[in-house]
């Protein structure tokens, strides 16, 4: 009686396995006529059940019903229709999901070859659902797409050591780790920026973006000391440094340590005596400390290594008029000059404002419509050399 009850038994085990590979088969029809609710609703018995003896063909199937759902939205796309992101993503995350499923039940790799051909060809999919994801400023959803992108040769066993998953032909490694930062930042999620911001680097072609991107996560992070010393290895490389080189030097006089901004100066200078932001940087420091003969000579070189860098011009014509003023008021104190003797005094003190004058004429050329920097400035300037007639054109410049 035991026999046949054990009989029985095994019986209805065979049969409901077969039943449920029945119900593979039967998704599997029902996709080919694109009834792919009905084929789901199929097959999640199927792959629920602890039954299935063709576990692997199961989990190949689903990763097809994944396939149809969001090769449908990407369709949607190459027509220009709406598409809906989301759908599209889960689909295709989980559509990879399912095939390396699939190759881990799979002994006899029946499906290996179609499952890694379409595993190779999806990866370009997760670049285009980062992309859908940053357009709709998604963030964090852009995030791990370009994740998912960058860690495909890692994640995902189907397509591993393959060369040309490794290199990718299509797209560039270190623009994706630059779009993967952007939408990071975008996501005020720091620690992602962290994750491939010394790979987004590596990308030569947005790397004044990439360098204001690490710079700017230290400081929303609160970490200065770090954003310092980037920020000087940024400068001292000499590569689209002027603007982090700029904010470095602003930031030192900004916190009143002209020693370190000196020492900043004379270190580009050291590397590079020919740097424009080195010679300007040094001209401003010297500027903050009264040495105006010592920093119209750095401003001077910087225009002549910038013949376009207006700041340059006109700090060495602020120079110059500043020395003019200050012998000036040197004389107006000297009580024991006599009137040759001032007279002479005089003469030095105009010489220095026609100095001045060149300077400020170029600022006027590079600077047209910014009147009130450079008229104020050389009203004063036809002041001293006598000049009334254009003295007074610059004043009517400055009333308009």
């Amino acid at each position: 009686m035991k026999k046949i009850l054990c009989s029985i038994a095994l019986m209805l085990a065979v049969s409901t396995a077969f039943g449920q590979d029945k119900l593979v088969r039967k998704a599997q029809s029902l996709i080919e006529e694109n009834k792919l609710d009905e084929a789901q609703t199929v097959l999640t018995e199927a792959l629920t059940s602890g039954k299935t003896k063709k576990i692997a063909l199961a989990w190949d199937v689903q990763g097809d019903i994944y396939q149809r759902v969001f090769a449908a939205e990407l369709n949607k796309a190459a027509a220009s229709q709406p598409l809906d992101t989301m759908k599209f993503a889960k689909n295709l995350y989980a559509c990879i999901d399912a095939y390396e499923k699939c190759n881990e039940l799979d002994e006899d790799k029946e499906f290996y070859q179609k499952n890694k051909g379409n595993a190779m060809k999806f990866r370009t999919f997760y670049m285009y659902c980062g992309q859908f994801f940053f357009n709709n400023r998604q963030y964090s959803d852009a995030f791990t797409a370009y994740d998912k992108w960058l860690t495909y040769p890692q994640t995902v066993k189907l397509v591993e050591n393959e060369p040309k998953i490794l290199k990718d032909s299509v797209f560039d490694e270190n623009q994706i780790a630059y779009y993967a930062c952007l939408a990071a930042y975008n996501d005020k999620n720091y620690q992602n920026v962290e994750k491939y911001i010394n790979q987004a680097l590596k990308y030569d072609k947005e790397l004044e973006t990439v360098r204001q991107l690490r710079l700017t996560t230290y400081l929303e992070q609160g970490d200065t000391a770090n954003w310092v010393k980037s920020s000087k290895e940024f400068a001292l490389s000499g590569v689209k440094a002027e603007t982090v080189a700029q904010n470095l030097l602003a930031y030192y006089l900004d916190k009143k340590d002209e020693a370190s901004a000196l020492a900043f100066a004379d270190e580009l200078l050291a590397k590079d005596p020919k740097s424009k932001i080195g010679n300007y940087s040094k001209g401003v420091v010297l500027f903050g400390q009264n040495k105006f003969a010592d920093a119209v000579t750095y401003f001077v070189k910087t225009t002549e290594i910038d013949p376009t860098f207006s700041d340059a011009f006109y700090n060495a014509g602020v120079c110059y008029c500043n020395e003019g003023y200050a012998l000036n008021e040197k004389i107006s104190n000297n009580k024991k000059l006599t009137a040759a003797q001032n007279n002479e005094e005089i003469k030095k003190v105009k010489a220095y404002y026609e100095k001045a004058l060149p300077f400020f004429l170029k600022v006027k050329e590079l600077e047209p419509d910014n009147v009130s920097r450079w008229a104020s400035r050389l009203s004063t300037v036809y002041y001293i050399m006598g000049d009334k007639a254009k003295q007074k054109e610059m004043d009517a410049l400055l009333k308009m």
